[in-house]
């Protein structure tokens, strides 16, 4: 069966074992790796580079015609784990600058969690810019995530306290 794997650095290959002949595995595109053991029909599959591999299995038994059948296998990553960056306090303003950690595999989103409305200028952008209203107090959510592979979220408290009349 064709497997798709998040953040997994090996596969283990499920070949029919031959009642007639004899099994091997091999590449047929994506990169370069090894197997545990290339006539195991339950070998290990370990990628060298590449991220999505064309794998056969074929069975032959000298002089018929060979059989084989191929798999894909996708070792995908998982999403970067999400930090929306420290909680602030920010006195007599509205808005502040987000600091959260820029993704190396995935994208981020920021959200609202609790507090009222608010806006951000790209809710897409780890740096963005979170404006709500005065007074109110915010919790923030920065979530990075894959289409095959999940997500990772990470909460942020954004504070807006008025300043004292003077």
């Amino acid at each position: 069966t064709d497997q798709t794997l998040c953040g997994a650095t090996s596969a283990t290959l499920a070949g029919s074992t031959p009642t007639v002949g004899n099994g091997s595995w091999s590449i047929v595109s994506g990169g370069s790796g090894n197997f545990s053991s290339a006539s195991n029909p339950s070998a290990t599959f370990t990628p060298s580079s590449g991220t999505v591999f064309t794998l056969r299995w074929t069975v032959s038994n000298s002089p018929c015609s060979a059989s084989s059948d191929d798999v894909v296998i996708s070792f995908l990553q998982n999403p970067t784990t999400a930090n929306a960056g420290s909680d602030q306090i920010v006195c007599g303003s509205n808005s502040t600058a987000l600091a959260a950690n820029v993704p190396t595999s995935g994208n981020g989103t920021w959200a609202i969690v609790s507090g009222g409305s608010g806006t951000f200028s790209n809710t897409t952008s780890a740096t963005s810019t979170f404006t709500g209203t005065a007074g109110n107090s915010y919790v923030l959510s920065w979530t990075i995530s894959t289409t095959n592979c999940g997500a990772s979220s990470d909460n942020v408290s954004i504070s807006f306290p008025q300043n004292p009349s003077t």
